[in-house]
């Protein structure tokens, strides 16, 4: 078994594996006569074939101490973007590889629960999972089946918080 160290999750970081959804640090014009503010383009939906993307909401377990993990999975056919709604931190768990899982560049960011997060096509990620308690995502994604794919790694991974 080997351990995963979790690191703050930061738009630089987490570049390959996808977007950082967050308002700090991020451009913004004004709308409504001046009364809000719009963080225009955030992240991209990515679908690659007739589909189309969907909003939904993912209720997602939580956990307090920590996991063990031996699979990731990817989406082939379309990007996923997912966004806390409780302002609930939570654990992302990537990596890079084609065909097979690079278990070298396995990475774990946390996020500060005002942070969301968009995997591009063909990350391979862990599933979705809530740092503490159970909370609720609004997802965007690809709508139909046939976009998942799911690898075991080589041996179990842990990771604490």
């Amino acid at each position: 078994m080997r351990e995963l160290i979790v690191e703050p999750l930061t738009k630089e970081a987490f570049a390959p594996f996808g977007d950082v959804l967050e308002t700090d640090n991020s451009d913004f014009f004004y709308i409504n006569n001046r009364s809000g503010q719009r963080f225009h383009g955030l992240g991209a939906i990515d679908v690659s074939d007739e589909s189309s993307p969907l909003i939904s909401i993912v209720r997602a377990a939580g956990f307090e101490k920590g996991i063990s993990f031996d699979l990731l999975e990817k989406h082939p056919k379309g990007s996923q973007a997912f966004f806390p709604l409780k302002g609930e931190r939570f654990i992302v768990i990537v990596a890079k590889g084609d065909e097979n899982i690079d278990e070298s560049t396995l990475r774990a960011f946390v996020t500060n629960g005002n942070q969301g997060i968009n995997y591009h096509r063909n990350v391979w990620h862990y599933l979705l999972f809530a740092k503490n308690q159970e909370t609720d995502f609004l997802t965007i994604d690809r709508a139909g089946e046939d976009n998942c794919i799911v690898k075991h790694l080589s041996t179990n991974y842990t990771i604490s918080f």
